[in-house]
């Protein structure tokens, strides 16, 4: 094992790769809290760009605090097989990143991209419609700006960065944004950390398998205060499970997140340009030539959630031209507070927007252990069969616990305990 304090770079960013690259054979690099003659008083770790691991790497974050510097668009950790220059990831293993103490992932204090591949940037980007209208958004019709009553997208169509209308800079969210990224990885695990603020989505995971995540407590919520404005911060899910995962848990996740808290998202759009891996405008780190790569989600459990979504679910499965299937979900509890009712806490499939909803696209699904506290209890908006879901509470009288959109939705599903606590 090595001490990230024994190496001295520069930067913050070149202290941390001299260590992860001088890393012994056991493979351990310890980030303890930052010591350095550079700004001695900061005892916290700023980075420029994100932390890279190799094959067979443990770091180990040991009460500290590692934060997103205003220069950085980048991930805080990535798997060193993707990104630029990487247009079809290889198989990379034994990866881990484990926190000891209380240890944070803290984005910058002005990030210069936030939100997905479909949110346009903007600077200043408020969040409330007072102040939207306030700045003369170009983006709003001029009588919804005089009548003061905006619409969603009003709000959610832009996200703020420092990078808005720079010639040289995408303009678009993209894979950067996401907190930890893992691709193509095998035999991994992440745990014991608090994520605050992400740019992005906090950890995302592309054909991963064979890993866990586990003990992530998240701290986001669509918005953020800059400069004395509250603005808008688009697309900080939580954790997603992309096309290709299997043999995965996912268990004790605490907190609140922007958009959903878990997310398995196994989309392929009807209709789709190739990209190579490292393309921009997509959250995908990876190529997208499906005949190439699994599409499907499968062998997933997760367990003992307590959290809630500010905008939208808990938990989400979405697939799109794909199968989720073998699921395991046991113990959900939507830890949305009184007043607060926006969102849901667990959508099955969705209407379409995504790609098709295919009539086998859900099996082998067991939900169990469920409490709903949000505007909506449990969704089934694709297509579900052979599978359970026992021992629902709803505490919002005014939707059901179960609502089944599509005609023939449920196919061989056992229902049973499900009840509206009224």
């Amino acid at each position: 094992m090595i001490n990230a304090n024994d190496f001295r770079g520069a930067t913050d960013s070149e202290t941390l790769e001299r260590a992860v690259e001088n890393r012994t054979a056991d493979g351990i690099v310890l980030i303890p809290p930052r010591e350095s003659d550079i700004e001695p008083g900061r005892k916290y770790w700023l980075i420029d760009h994100a932390i890279l691991l190799p094959e067979n790497t443990t770091v180990v974050l040991q009460n500290c605090t590692i934060k997103l510097s205003d220069r950085c668009r980048d991930n805080f950790f990535r798997t060193a097989n993707c990104g630029f220059g990487f247009p079809d990831p290889a198989p990379i293993r034994n990866i881990h990143i484990r926190g000891e103490g209380l240890c944070v992932l803290q984005g910058a204090d002005h990030p210069r991209a936030t939100g997905d591949s479909s949110k346009l940037q903007h600077n200043p980007c408020p969040h409330r419609p007072e102040d939207i209208i306030a700045i003369d958004a170009d983006w709003v019709p001029e009588e919804r700006k005089k009548s003061g009553k905006l619409d969603f997208w009003d709000v959610h169509n832009h996200s703020y960065g420092t990078d808005a209308g720079k010639e040289d800079e995408s303009q678009y969210g993209d894979w950067r944004g996401i907190g930890i990224l893992f691709a193509n990885a095998k035999d991994f695990s992440i745990e014991n950390l608090r994520i605050v603020e992400s740019h992005g989505w906090g950890i995302s995971l592309e054909a991963c398998s064979y890993g866990r995540i586990e003990k992530i407590d998240f701290d986001a919520r669509m918005s953020k205060e800059i400069d004395g404005m509250l603005m808008n911060m688009e697309n900080q899910d939580g954790i997603d499970i992309r096309n290709g995962c299997h043999h995965i848990m996912i268990s004790d996740i605490t907190g609140e997140t922007g958009d959903d808290v878990i997310a398995l998202t196994a989309i392929v759009p009807d209709k789709e340009t190739y990209r190579p891996g490292g393309s921009l405008r997509s959250t995908h780190v990876m190529h997208n030539d499906w005949s190439r790569r699994e599409r499907d989600i499968h062998d997933i459990i997760i367990r003992n959630v307590t959290a809630f979504s500010y905008l939208c679910w808990l938990l989400r499965l979405l697939p799109a031209n794909t199968k989720i299937y073998n699921i395991v979900i046991d113990g959900l509890i939507d830890a949305r507070p009184a007043g607060h009712p926006n969102g849901g806490t667990l959508l099955l499939g969705d209407g379409g927007g995504y790609g098709t909803n295919q009539p086998e696209s859900m099996s082998g699904i067991t939900i169990s252990n469920v409490i709903c506290s949000s505007s909506t209890a449990i969704t089934l908006a694709g297509y579900m069969k052979d599978s359970v879901i026992s021992n629902v509470v709803n505490r919002n009288p005014k939707t059901p616990v179960l609502n089944v959109v599509r005609e023939n939705g449920m196919v061989n599903v056992i229902t049973s305990g499900l009840v509206n606590a009224h």
